[in-house]
């Protein structure tokens, strides 16, 4: 400890991981992939944690951070333009599951992930990609990467998407901080222009959130400017903020759009703004054997009821979708409609019990 402490007194700054703890004290660290550590992460002092650039691994484009306490005070996390990449010679179009698509003559489409990219400008641009996921499940990607403009050869590069942030713990803390995964801006062209990247997501997850005078960012990148066809603008990317406590003063949450590109002869459409999820979370764990359970329910895959079978005659009877939100509370009986629930995972539990059962419901 004592030569810890040494290094930031001479030279001012600190960077020191073990299983148990990454600590950055006035500091720049690269860094991708899931990390667990047993007791905390602590990023003070201007601390920058800039996310490692995709490169067609699984772990980059990245960053998953589990501790039971995280602290992130005056500090930033930057994934932004770290997602998947945008199109380029040997690959026109965008990369991920939302690229904006190359042009054959015009400007490149924006790249999507909550929001839809935008249309490049000119005759024939490129179209602008489609959002995936979901707005309020529990899942998180990076943003995709817009297409390429191009006019018999590729002219202006895609914008790059931001990356994936993910900060688990027990107790989070965000003071003055930045946690950002913006995308980038397609790059200008002479005649037919880039499209912008998307917004990537970030998720924050936690027992108690304290965020206060921060900043979450995942906004699209906006289209390139060229003599012929702008870029579409990418789509703002997902935030998706859980917890059950929650202490919170000036926080500032954006998913905007990216604004499309200049053209002569077009100019690239706006991307669509992408989504934010703020809301409480509720813990449901699911039991798998049921040995113990009091109750048990079949069919464990409905298309619209379940026959209950019960050792008591509880009071109500509650339901549960895949994160946690309450979907339903019923009163006693045998058998349930759930009809109106939509396709999906849900638990379903008895107030006595501390466990839920899994079934699924397809419509």
């Amino acid at each position: 400890m004592a030569f810890i402490i040494s290094i930031f007194f001479f030279l001012s700054y600190i960077i020191y991981e073990d299983s148990d703890s990454l600590l950055v004290v006035n500091d720049s660290l690269v860094i991708c992939g899931y990390h667990q550590y047993n007791l905390k992460v602590n990023l003070v002092d201007n601390a920058k944690l800039k996310v490692r650039q995709w490169d067609g691994s699984d772990s980059t484009g990245k960053l998953i951070l589990r501790a039971p306490f995280i602290n992130i005070h005056n500090s930033t996390i930057d994934g932004s333009g770290k997602g998947y990449s945008g199109g380029t010679n040997t690959h026109p179009n965008g990369y991920g599951p939302g690229c904006g698509y190359s042009g054959a003559g015009g400007g490149g489409g924006g790249g999507a992930y909550g929001g839809a990219g935008g249309d490049g400008g000119d005759l024939n641009p490129g179209t602008g990609g489609i959002p995936y996921g979901n707005a309020s499940d529990t899942v998180i990607n990076m943003g995709s990467g817009g297409g390429a403009g191009r006019l018999g050869s590729v002219d202006g590069f895609g914008g790059k998407g931001g990356a994936l942030v993910y900060l688990k713990g027990q107790k989070i803390i965000i003071d003055t901080s930045h946690i950002l995964s913006i995308g980038m801006r397609g790059n200008d062209g002479s005649y037919e222009a880039g499209g912008g990247g998307s917004g990537g997501g970030i998720k924050i997850f936690g027992d108690t959130l304290m965020l206060r005078y921060s900043s979450v960012l995942a906004g699209g990148g906006a289209g390139g400017d060229a003599e012929g066809g702008g870029g579409g603008g990418g789509g703002g990317g997902r935030i998706k903020i859980f917890y059950a406590i929650l202490d919170t003063n000036h926080l500032s949450l954006s998913v905007g759009a990216g604004a499309g590109g200049y053209g002569g002869y077009g100019n690239g459409e706006n991307g669509g703004t992408g989504t934010i999820y703020f809301g409480p979370l509720v813990v449901v764990e699911e039991n798998i054997t049921e040995n113990f359970l009091k109750t048990k329910i079949r069919p464990l895959i409905t298309n619209g009821r379940l026959m209950l079978f019960l050792k008591e005659d509880p009071d109500r009877l509650f339901i549960y979708d895949k994160i946690g939100r309450m979907a339903k509370i019923i009163n006693k009986g045998n058998e349930i409609d759930v009809s109106d629930l939509n396709s999906g995972v849900y638990f379903f539990k008895i107030s006595d019990e501390e466990r839920a059962i899994k079934f699924i419901l397809i419509k």
